[in-house]
């Protein structure tokens, strides 16, 4: 690998892949009440395979929002690109989930369903407020009543966009205040919140995936700094292996899985720099999997074997994905075009804040 990543080739469309199927083969001990035999969280006695494949996302959403930031000529074409991703498939996942999802597995009679407020109060994940229930929906499966547990995370990588957004209108988004950020995440994450027994869960989740995603924007910021070897890549990999189940494997997993990540999505693969030519399959996957999981269990009457579930579960999500790539997300990419291309008032800001 080169001192610092070549934009034009690398792995994230596949790294992305693999993380949305990760989230669906984790998600798949949990659904199927195997949770307690789940192998990442055996192994880390902490995060399971899901907690692991969202750190991967917030770290490359962290690096490659830096760079979409620095690269967009307005606010509003920065945001608006942000929205374009997110927002259309996840209203149909959304609208699929109350519509279909939830009268096929309501336990209740549908005139009951359809005028229970929570049903109306579910269409709220369309605007990032998260609910996990639907009226009888669910109720005996083995992972009882939740119904897309995967939508949690929106939010949070929501915040994240605004965050970038708001110090970049400030003139402060750079080096010197990114390192600040992320040194006040992962205090406030692994030595305040434990120190004065915070029990705030906004904050600690806020805090856990900000220090991924600012990691990932960090890593942009100084990418022609950091050596890109794999020697430092191996030694990082074997201490964070080293220690897993001891009390320090959180924090060193946070200080350890960004440049690994960043490092395997800019190493020359053969093939695996075209993976996303046939579409991004990876957001339609973590969007629509959970549901899709939740009711082939419920079909089954929650007996079924957990390799034929991870096997159905995961063939479902990739057919939704597909689907919904084609069908919702790359037409709503396409309107990108219709944004804003007015540049920004000072063609410096870029070379200003990279200096910062």
């Amino acid at each position: 690998m080169s001192e610092s990543p070549d934009p034009r080739e690398n792995n994230f469309d596949f790294l992305r892949f693999l993380a949305a199927s990760a989230v669906v083969f984790g998600h798949s001990f949990w659904l199927s009440g195997r949770g307690a035999t789940e192998p990442l969280r055996l192994l880390t006695g902490s995060y399971d395979t899901a907690d692991i494949a969202v750190h991967v996302f917030f770290v490359m959403s962290g690096f490659l929002i830096a760079a979409s930031w620095l690269n967009s000529r307005n606010p509003i074409e920065f945001f608006g690109k942000r929205a374009l991703r997110i927002f259309p498939a996840l209203c149909i996942a959304i609208l699929l989930t109350v519509l279909v999802v939830g009268p096929l597995a309501t336990r209740w009679p549908l005139d009951e369903y359809w005028s229970d407020g929570q049903t109306l109060r579910y269409l709220s994940n369309i605007a990032l407020l998260t609910q996990f229930h639907l009226p009888g929906v669910f109720v005996d499966n083995p992972f009882p009543d939740t119904v897309n547990g995967s939508v949690w995370t929106l939010p949070y990588e929501v915040m994240m966009y605004v965050s970038v957004l708001l110090l970049g209108v400030l003139k402060l988004f750079g080096r010197s205040t990114a390192l600040l950020g992320l040194a006040l995440l992962i205090g406030t994450h692994f030595y305040l919140m434990p120190t004065f027994d915070l029990q705030s869960d906004l904050l600690r989740k806020f805090t856990r995936l900000g220090v991924f995603f600012y990691s990932g924007v960090v890593l942009y910021l100084y990418r022609k700094h950091i050596p890109w070897t794999w020697k430092a890549a191996v030694l990082l990999l074997v201490a964070n292996l080293v220690g897993a189940r001891t009390e320090y494997w959180p924090l060193l997993h946070a200080l350890t899985l960004p440049y690994l990540v960043i490092y395997l999505a800019h190493l020359k693969i053969p093939r695996l720099s075209g993976f996303g030519k046939a579409g991004d399959f990876s957001y339609g996957i973590y969007i629509f999997s959970f549901p899709l999981q939740q009711l082939i269990m419920y079909w089954s009457g929650g007996s079924l074997p957990l390799l034929p579930f991870m096997a159905l579960g995961f063939a479902a999500s990739l057919c939704a994905a597909m689907l919904s790539w084609h069908l919702i997300e790359a037409p709503a990419l396409a309107l990108k075009r219709y944004l804003p291309r007015a540049r920004r008032t000072s063609e410096t800001v870029v070379a200003a804040t990279l200096n910062r």
